[in-house]
């Protein structure tokens, strides 16, 4: 079995929103999950992923996601909604481009995003089923439109990769 729980960690600013998904990523991984919070220094927008990214903490038995508010980007994309280490432990998830004017929708957005990720750092890739969590999100629509959990391929890939 795999023994590993997950941390997410959030700015003072993002820390309410962030502990009302905690729940709902716990049954979709059927993990443990714990909030914090979290300075990561960064300011301004349009910051690079990978240094956002830099600046979770590795904490060993975790898989750690650090939420910010910054616009964020990777070499050769306008944006994305977050970046992790493929197979790894840490992963960030900006709330920059999610926000909308309901609090609901925000909520629904960033639990798909830091699923998401999380997904990454347990060694999943990108679906190509559009409703699947692994899906890739091109625009915010693309997050709107896939569901928060994982199609049955991927969810048979997580639990293999998960020693389930």
């Amino acid at each position: 079995m795999f023994d590993v729980k997950i941390l997410i960690l959030a700015t003072p600013r993002l820390l309410r929103l962030v502990e009302s998904i905690a729940g709902r990523v716990s049954n979709i991984f059927g993990l443990p999950v714990e909030v914090g919070e979290w300075d990561p220094g960064v300011s301004g927008s349009g910051g690079m992923a990978e240094e956002a990214l830099a600046l979770v903490p590795r904490i060993p038995g975790a898989k750690v996601v650090g939420v910010v508010e910054e616009d964020v980007t990777v070499s050769g994309l306008n944006f994305v909604f977050g970046l992790a280490e493929l197979g790894g432990s840490a992963a960030v998830v900006s709330v920059y481009r999610l926000r909308s004017a309901s609090a609901s929708v925000l909520r629904e957005r960033l639990l798909k995003e830091v699923v998401h990720e999380l997904g990454h750092t347990f060694g999943l890739r990108h679906c190509p089923n559009p409703s699947c969590v692994m899906s890739f999100s091109n625009s915010v629509l693309d997050v709107d439109r896939k569901g928060p959990g994982f199609c049955p391929r991927c969810r048979e890939r997580l639990l293999r990769l998960m020693g389930k």
